[in-house]
């Protein structure tokens, strides 16, 4: 998980150089800009694996549900066709 998909997960911003989200009620810095590439602080990190286990685990949840068919017909049904004029 990159910092930006973190913020956006977090309800984040971006503020002088510095990715910061509210976590508890207490403001924790994400990450801080090193040249043009984003940094993790240590508090980040732990946040960034924490939510990369639980968009794994959401992913997981979602892909295993099935579907069950409401009132399929056992056999195919013939459906007859009515002639119809073209219109001009």
């Amino acid at each position: 998980m990159n910092v930006l998909d973190l913020l956006t997960r977090l309800d984040g911003e971006i503020l002088s150089n510095k990715a910061r989200a509210v976590v508890d009620n207490k403001i924790v810095i994400l990450a801080r800009m090193n040249g043009t590439e984003w940094e993790y602080t240590d508090e980040g990190q732990e946040l960034a694996n924490k939510h990369s286990n639980e968009v794994v685990a959401e992913s997981e949840a979602k892909t295993t549900r099935t579907r069950k068919a409401k009132d399929v017909p056992a056999e195919p049904v013939a459906v007859e066709s009515a002639d119809v004029e073209p219109e001009l």
